[in-house]
Order: structure tokens, then sequence, then C-alpha cells
């Protein structure tokens, strides 16, 4: 059920409210409107709610200069969001919570034109959440045919050749928005023409039918166009009966300066190839698999400080290309924390204050409402703690739990904790920490330039990178393994996900013990292959290194190769011929 049908109370209760400050004659605004949060075909839109927008989405506001405009925003249930309008410098609260309301009121600056509004928070307008405020003009509203309502008149300057969507003519004093053609429509028509011999013109061209059909309105038959393509949708009956001649020449200056598909119609728009985005850097997110506390000693339980901050930042995904990272203190994943069993944590989560969003924590070796994120609701520039008590063993997944959580998650915002069990761990010689994640850039994979998150491609669970710790090379040309020959090591290995389950796997060697989903009570598997590593689950693997080389790391789904899953384990020492012996050949990738 759509969010405009969510909220039939509401709308009434404002219309009460509204009714009687006009009864009372303290008029609050010329004009409101009331927007709700939604998600449609996988993108999050801004949703009509009052009578006149109902159910449009990123709905075309309009007003007069001068007049008074109050926009009420409701949240839907997806997120955070606010409303900006940049130009006038007026911008709602941030509602966090479903149902939640806010309101800005501004007076329409006194020039005509069209100011763009959007969602001020994280990367909501590039997920779609944009739309316009046409701003007529005070002549307009008197001179013009339009309903009494006061939108402004809408000139459909292409009255002749065909229909197509609004624009607006900046340096033109009596419009508001102009109907600019479809040009795959305009070109059919002009073959038509051509074909039936009643064309009496020269063009040769679909652009020159266009200048053609502006300067000589007579020249082809007016097609019909829908009704509310420019609201009020006042169609002159010739383009000489509206503008002057200078006016004209505006518009096909204006028309001339737009990129190709700017003016056309939908599918004219895909097919015009995408702008190709210059190679960028951005900060080394990228966690160091040896970045983790050592081993506790023996002792008794206490209570252990847990301190994180959300950072937002643009950091390195693969050469060439950045991506909008929202991490745990800085990096993928977020720090490794050590406890004991019976120690109580006590989490100090910030957010910094030069974030977007509110973001929190969830432990899955918390025992207690959300793991924790029911404290840690966090905005920029606060904290918030809790405290819990450790009651089982285990490695444990953290991760925030601010919705949407896939997208939280799928940014870079998770870790692993691990609470000891008595008497700690078996000692090794080397432990590392390594995390997988898969990201959904707007982008394909491989192209460079800053990337944000596809809503579409989260929601359908097809991931552009699957990487070990936040990044294409992580641990492979960046931050690779190294141990040597004799050595034990042990891998934390967590999945953060959001969606994709791993077949973890070491090319080359087999796992000596494998504590299944992180069960570190119970009698470990040995000698296994492979190991299945759900999404917010995590697994402990040990072996011994017998044979020198590189091993590589692995989703054993090896597709995912492809999309950046890989990292190296470099060991060093003398060969083991009665282990492993024979002649390398090229083309193996080790």
């Amino acid at each position: 059920m759509k969010s405009f049908l969510k909220f039939p109370m509401l709308t009434i209760l404002l219309a009460v409210i509204v009714g009687a400050c006009t009864t009372s004659n303290s008029k609050i605004s010329d004009r409101e409107y009331i927007l709700t949060t939604e998600m449609k075909d996988g993108n999050l839109i801004f949703l009509g709610v009052s009578d006149e927008i109902n159910g449009i989405a990123n709905p075309t506001l309009s007003a007069n200069p001068g007049e008074t405009i109050t926009v009420t925003l409701i949240n839907g249930g997806m997120g955070q969001h606010a409303i900006n309008f940049p130009e006038v410098k007026a911008s709602t609260a941030v509602v966090t919570e479903k149902g939640e309301e806010t309101s800005v009121t501004f007076t329409v600056p006194n020039t005509h034109g069209e100011m763009e509004y959007y969602d001020n928070v994280a990367n909501h307008a590039e997920l779609g959440m944009r739309g316009v405020l046409l701003v007529g003009t005070a002549e307009q509203s008197s001179a013009s045919s339009a309903p009494s309502s006061g939108d402004p008149q809408v000139i459909a300057a292409f009255q002749k050749g065909a229909c197509g969507s609004c624009h607006i003519i900046p340096g033109i004093p009596n419009s508001a928005g102009v109907i600019a053609p479809d040009l795959s429509d305009v070109h059919l028509a002009a073959l038509k023409h051509f074909d039936d011999g009643s064309y009496t013109g020269k063009a040769t061209t679909a652009e020159e039918y266009i200048h053609e059909s502006i300067l000589e309105p007579n020249l082809f038959i007016t097609p019909k166009c829908p009704t509310g393509a420019c609201p009020p949708n006042v169609m002159p009956a010739t383009l000489k009966d509206t503008l002057t001649a200078d006016e004209i020449n505006s518009i096909v200056k204006y028309l001339d300066g737009l990129p190709d598909g700017a003016y056309g119609s939908e599918s004219a728009a895909e097919a015009a190839p995408a702008v190709e985005q210059a190679p960028t850097t951005g900060a080394d997110i990228v966690r160091d698999p040896t970045d983790l506390p050592a081993p506790l000693p023996i002792r008794e339980p206490q209570t252990v400080r847990i301190d994180l901050e959300a950072i937002e930042v643009e950091g390195q995904l693969a050469d060439g290309t950045t991506f909008t990272y929202w991490t745990f203190n800085g990096a993928v994943p977020g720090p490794f924390f050590r406890v004991r069993l019976g120690d109580t944590i006590e989490v100090h989560m910030k957010n910094n204050t030069s974030s977007t969003m509110h973001h929190s924590v969830d432990f899955h070796a918390v025992t207690g409402p959300g793991g924790g994120a029911v404290m840690t609701q966090t905005e920029p520039g606060k904290e918030t703690m809790f405290t819990a008590k450790a009651l089982n063993p285990g490695l444990f997944v953290y991760h925030c739990a601010t919705p949407m959580v896939a997208n939280h998650i799928s940014n870079g915002m998770y870790g692993l904790i691990l609470v000891e069990p008595e008497g700690g761990l078996p000692s090794v010689d080397r432990e590392f920490y390594v995390m997988q994640g898969d990201i959904y850039t707007t982008g394909a994979f491989g192209e460079q330039g800053k990337q944000t998150t596809d809503v579409t491609k989260l929601l359908n669970e097809d991931p552009e990178y699957v990487v070990f710790n936040g990044a294409v090379g992580a641990l492979t040309a960046q931050k690779p393994f190294k141990a040597n020959v004799g050595e034990t090591v042990r891998i934390f290995f967590g999945v953060g996900g959001p969606n994709l389950t791993s077949s973890f796997h070491v090319i080359g060697e087999i796992f000596d013990r494998v504590y299944d989903q992180a069960s570190l009570t119970g009698a470990p598997l040995t000698d296994v292959q492979t190991t299945l590593v759900p999404p917010g689950g995590a697994t402990m693997v040990e072996f011994g290194l017998e044979v020198p080389g590189n091993y590589i790391l692995v989703d054993h789904a090896l597709s995912r190769l492809q999309r950046g899953l890989a990292g190296y384990l470099i060991v060093e020492g003398p060969d083991v011929p009665e282990i492993f012996h024979g002649t390398p050949t090229s083309g193996s990738g080790h």
C-alpha cells in the first residue's frame, strides 16, 4: 500500500488545522504541500500526500514570487530524511522515525524559474529523492487563463511538433515553463510529412524541423498532447500569439545548449551514452588483517570499554574508483575486540560531527533487545552508551542497525568481537582478521569515478563488488598476510554481507580445525576443505604451514574472484620436496 494511504487521519487533521486558521483570518502560508517518503521500483522517492500532488512521485511543486510556502515531510519508514531547498537556504529538520513529521516555511524569491529540492541526508538525492519547485510571475497570475488556484501559466512553446517534458527557459520574463518536444516523435512526424508530400519546409533533420516548427508554426498539424504535461496545461493557440521573436530565439538557444537526450523521450534518454567519470582517489579504508589485539591473560571478569565512532568517508574501492563508505573507526571492517567470558562490555558509540546519517551498533554477542541498537541510535556529533555482560563464548559479528540496515552494512559498518572461553584459546603462531562484504554501486564493476550505493541492486542482492576487508586488492596488492613454513595460523573470518553467504576456502591448504559457526566450546571439525559462513556469521579456522608459496583466500563461489574477492597468504621458507614437488607452469595466478 502506498504511503499516501497510510496517513489519512494525519492529512485530515492537517486539513482541519488549516481550515481553522483560515477561519480565524491568520493565514500561515499561501501554499502548503505534504510529502512522505517511499520506495518505488527499488529507488527512494518523495511521494505527494496532499490533494494537489496525491500519489505523485517527486511531485513538481509550484508557487508565485513573494508567496509563502510550507512543505511538510512525513517519514514513511525507510530511514532518515529531510528536504532542502538550497537556493533559498531552507531545510526541514531530519525525521528519523516512521510517522514523524517536520515542516519548513519560506518566502518564494522574486525571480521566476525552476528551484530544486532534494533530500540532503546521506546519498538519498542520488538514490532518487529530488524534485522541482516551479516559480511563476505575478503578471502571469493576473493575465493567465489558468485556474484560480494561482498556479503559474505554462507556455507550450512547441505545440507544433510533438509533446514532451517541462522546462524552464532562463531569461524569458513571461514563462514559467516550456513543453520541450520529444525528438524521436519529431523525427517520425517529419518523415511522415516527407512521405505524404504535405511538408513544405526546408528541414532535413529533426533539429532543423524543431527550428522551423517554432518559427513557422503553421507548417505542421498540432498533435494532441496529454493533459497535465505541465500544470495547468495552458496551451496557446499558436506560438506567435504567446511569444515574441526574441523569446523564440531564446528558447532555440536554450534547447541547443542542452545535452543529447535532455528533452527526448524516455527511450531516447535511456539510449544516451553515460558520462564517463574521471578516475578518483580516496582514503585508505582497508583494515590490516594483523590489526587485532593479542590473546588475553587468564584473569577474573572485568569491565572492558569499547569505543566506536561512525565515520563517513570517501574511500578507495578499486584503482580509479572511490565509494562513499560508512565505517566504524575509519576502516572496514571495524576494530577487532577481544573480551573474556563473564566480562562486562561498556560500549561508547560516537557519531562523527561530519556524518550525514544516524548510526548505531548491534553486537551479536550481546543478550538484550537489538544487541544494543535500541540504546545507540546516535545523531551526528552525539554519543550514546550501554553496558552488557558477555554470557556466551564465541566469535560474533557486530554491525550498524539503523534503517535501512542493509544499506549501512553494505557501506562497510561491520566487525567482529571475540568472547574467549574460560582458559582462552589454544596457542598459535599468528592470527589474522578477515571479513567479507558485498557492495552495490551505481556504476558497473571497474567503472571509474566516485560511486554511491544503488538501492535497486542492493534489494535485488546483485552486487558489483565482493571484497575482503573493504576493497578490491585489500589483501593482495595492499595488505597480504605473511607467515613462515612451520608456523600455525588462525584466521578469524566473518561475513558482514549484507546478503551473500561465503564458501570460505584457502587454495592449496586444508583447515586442520574449523570451529563451525564460530562455536568455540564444542569439538572443532577437522580436515576441512571449505566452510560455509552466512551473512552475520563467523568461523575460526586453524592450520599449519608446511610448504612455502602464495596461498589464495577465496570464496569458492569462484565467479566472485571477478568481483574483487581474493586475498594472499604469503608463506616463506625452504622447499619441502617430500610434501610438494614439481616444475611451476605459467597461468595459475599464484
